[in-house]
């Protein structure tokens, strides 16, 4: 696979000026990079990068390089929702660099998210800016030969679209599926984030009681999922199964037969169960805890 150097006025040392997208709009009229024929995996890669340059432009600031990495910066204090995305196989070190420093002075946590294993010089660049713990996530699909999955029914539970006015709740309930504080995850709040392109924010109740949440981005035939989680009390039920499968159906019906996520280790068996498969992973780099 050829991959074009980038000129020597954009090489580490010299960030060019990129184009500051505050507007979800202009995000959605960038030109898609060109995806070549011996990188099938391309294209579900750039799909979860498109997912947060969307969601960062609505609630904070995205850019992207010339070779189409994507810095999108939501406002949240969590690494993984402030990241630097290569969806080449060969990420371009000067260009994460060029990136990085485009963006000054740090203000929340950030990472940088590669294919594969981070090479040397990646790791070099994360290293400058004090990142130097590596996550290995799966990223698993479920292509359309798997089929539409039967309409999920675990016990009483409803699975449903969050409206704008319902954020609140949502990011709530993500976040004590998370286990974590409720103010780290007030950027999902944002009504903002309702009128995103393809977006779709998902509550599971139990007799009008949140105990789960999802999300799906779907474009170009693919559905991604996003903020899968059980409330602690709720888990070891099937529910969070129960709502990637009413999500995977959603996208069929919306076109999008192909499904993707990124798992943990610990879940791959459980998404396995719902006919994903492991095809490569992601390595995200992020500052030590």
């Amino acid at each position: 696979m050829a991959f074009r150097r980038a000129p020597a006025h954009r090489r580490l040392g010299r960030p060019p000026a990129f184009d500051r997208l505050t507007d979800c709009e202009q995000v959605l009229r960038m030109v898609t990079p060109a995806i070549p024929a011996d990188d099938p995996i391309k294209p579900v890669v750039a799909a979860y990068a498109a997912t947060f340059e969307k969601l960062a432009a609505a609630t904070g600031h995205a850019r992207r390089g010339p070779n189409g990495a994507v810095l999108a910066v939501s406002g949240a204090p969590i690494a993984t929702l402030n990241a630097i995305i290569s969806p080449d196989v060969e990420p371009i070190p000067d260009e994460i660099a060029a990136l990085a420093a485009s963006e000054g002075r740090w203000e929340v946590p950030w990472s940088i998210h590669v294919r594969g294993e981070a090479g040397s010089l990646v790791t070099q660049v994360a290293a400058k800016h004090g990142l130097t713990r590596f996550t290995r996530q799966p990223l698993m699909i479920r292509r359309p030969e798997r089929g539409l999955p039967a309409e999920p029914a675990v016990d009483s539970l409803r699975i449903r679209a969050v409206p704008a006015e319902e954020l609140d709740l949502y990011a709530e309930t993500v976040a004590d599926g998370f286990e974590a504080p409720r103010e780290m995850f007030t950027v999902l709040a944002d009504r903002s984030l309702a009128n995103v392109d393809g977006r779709t924010f998902y509550l599971a109740e139990l007799r009008g009681i949140p105990v789960g949440t999802g999300m799906t981005a779907v474009s170009g035939g693919l559905t991604g999922i996003f903020n899968i989680t059980t409330l602690p009390g709720y888990r070891r039920r099937g529910y969070g199964r129960a709502v990637t499968m009413a999500m995977v159906r959603a996208g069929y019906a919306a076109g999008a037969t192909t499904a993707y996520l990124y798992a943990s280790t610990m879940a791959e068996s459980v998404y396995e169960s719902a006919g994903f498969r492991t095809e490569e992973h992601l390595t995200v780099i992020t500052a030590p805890a």
